[in-house]
């Protein structure tokens, strides 16, 4: 059996009247405006089935068609049968097994030896000698199924990190054309063929041909990477082994299938000679002090115990900065005023070590977007990061020496109560954004409940001084009083005179 992933089920779904199924390629192209979405167990499944989706319509039809009748095609519920033909033209590329061409696989791989373990496809599976608190899995004893082997291969181009055991030195560890996995904003509608249609913005770029057309492909372009080529590029080479005659129960999803457990697995080489320049669609960016594009992060959500707490006010703060914007949800924005985005974090250490993926949905009014004045939504956002950082030595004693070692015990209070201030602050963004002179001061209160909780644990007692201490620590909050446009400084006179 080949699998061929037009017809095979392997995309997690929910259609508008609340089932929920599993569908093929082409189900989910011809029947996208009665599916609600893309419902993956893992967040970053959703993100990157949706973006293979979209290069697939990008190479079945090219670009969009003007708004007004897009906007028609979507009001009939379906896109029309006739833009898909290539796909049947092409069938043979989206074979996941057989002797043939194989999806996402590179043949020159096909007569190795495929020692590698399936496991290293699915990031939360661990390998190895890796633990997990959740799950441990045996290498060649534990397996995946071809549906979940798709989607690993379906993560590749988006998620792969630098990492990955068992490839040969000579080949290679490269990430994916992001390099590590970045912020992924993708906007969302009330369809899979919404969604898609959001994303599915004019553009300048050649279109390119995508890695199921040309397998094993590299990236030696010079100038602006081709579209497809960007958001299909694999970072590995990967042959999958034949699943075995028994069935068993694969070890991400649960269900009792003929299962793969071995692959060729190895890298392309590093793209430090690669000169291409990619802009990826669903990325925010945002400029160095070289003058450099960088794409936002998710922090290292074990960094601190109250690392994650403010993920999304980094986020957000990167996306009001000056033409952060993903050129996606930019090209959202011009049809609405308002966007829902869903916003996917990929959090790592040391590269290659996953820790975790979190996703967050959020609505923004485009005219916070635009507004980059002063005390605007951007200017209220970088005060809150600020003010935050501030409560520590707002809650030391007054005669306290700001370096001394004493009251090591506000750390670990501040650090517990700031995650459920943030997350209630972070439900409000709508908000924050669109009434910022009254949202800000508003979540600057969240602070005082939970302050006044702990200072009655951080100074016990009645005495006077006692009391004085416990209300000095339950007042703290950060000051939202917008602060005004610090003047611009003089030039310093050179010495010396003119000469």
């Amino acid at each position: 059996m080949n699998y061929n992933l037009l017809d095979y089920a392997f995309i997690p779904v929910i259609w508008s009247d609340g089932r929920a199924d599993r569908v093929g390629i082409k189900t989910a192209l011809a029947e996208a405006g009665s599916i609600r979405q893309i419902a993956a167990s893992n967040p970053m499944d959703n993100v990157a089935l949706l973006r293979f989706l979209l290069a697939v319509l990008y190479w079945c039809k090219g670009l969009p068609p003007n708004q007004s009748e897009l906007e028609k095609i979507l009001a009939a519920g379906q896109f029309p049968p006739d833009w898909f033909t290539k796909l049947d033209q092409h069938r043979d590329c989206f074979n996941l097994l057989g002797d043939g061409e194989r999806f996402y696989q590179n043949q020159a791989y096909k007569n190795q030896s495929p020692e590698h373990t399936i496991n290293y496809l699915i990031h939360e599976v661990p390998s190895g000698t890796n633990k997990s608190h959740f799950q441990h899995t045996v290498d060649f004893l534990n397996g995946l199924c071809p549906a979940c082997c798709a989607m690993g291969l379906i993560r590749l181009p988006v998620f792969a990190t630098s990492g990955g055991k068992g490839m040969s030195s000579s080949t290679g560890k490269s990430p994916g054309i992001n390099s590590k996995p970045p912020l992924y904003v993708v906007p969302m509608g009330t369809t899979l063929a919404a969604n898609l249609a959001l994303s599915w913005s004019p553009t300048s770029l050649d279109l390119g041909t995508p890695e199921w057309e040309t397998p094993g492909a590299n990236l030696p372009f010079v100038g602006e990477v081709p579209l497809l080529n960007g958001l299909t590029w694999l970072p590995r080479s990967v042959w999958l082994a034949d699943p075995e005659e028994q069935e068993s129960v694969c070890v991400s999803c649960g269900r009792k299938e003929r299962l793969i457990r071995r692959c060729v697995f190895d890298g392309k080489g590093s793209l430090k000679a690669a000169s291409g320049i990619w802009r990826d669609p669903h990325v925010v960016y945002a400029k160095a002090k070289d003058g450099k594009q960088l794409s936002a992060h998710a922090g290292n959500a074990l960094g601190a115990p109250d690392a994650a707490a403010n993920q999304w006010a980094r986020f957000l703060g990167g996306l009001l900065a000056e033409d952060a914007a993903p050129l996606g949800m930019c090209h959202a924005a011009s049809t609405t005023s308002a966007i829902t985005v869903s916003v996917l974090g990929f959090s790592s250490v040391q590269n290659d070590k996953y820790l975790e993926a979190w996703e967050n949905r959020l609505t923004i009014h485009v005219s916070a977007l635009a507004d980059k004045g002063p005390n605007q939504p951007a200017s209220y956002l970088e005060l809150w990061t600020k003010e935050a950082m501030k409560c520590l030595a707002k809650a030391k004693p007054p005669e306290a020496k700001s370096s001394s070692r004493k009251h090591v015990e506000l750390l670990p209070a501040l650090a517990a109560i700031r995650p459920h201030i943030e997350s209630r602050v972070s439900a409000n963004i709508s908000d924050l954004l669109s009434h910022p002179e009254q949202a800000w001061p508003k979540a600057a209160g969240e602070y005082g409940p939970m302050m006044s909780a702990a200072a009655k644990s951080l100074s016990p007692g009645f005495t006077t001084r006692a009391l004085q201490r416990r209300n000095q620590i339950a007042n703290v909050r950060p000051d939202m009083t917008p602060r005004p446009a610090p003047k611009p400084r003089k030039p310093k006179a050179k010495k010396g005179g003119d000469k």
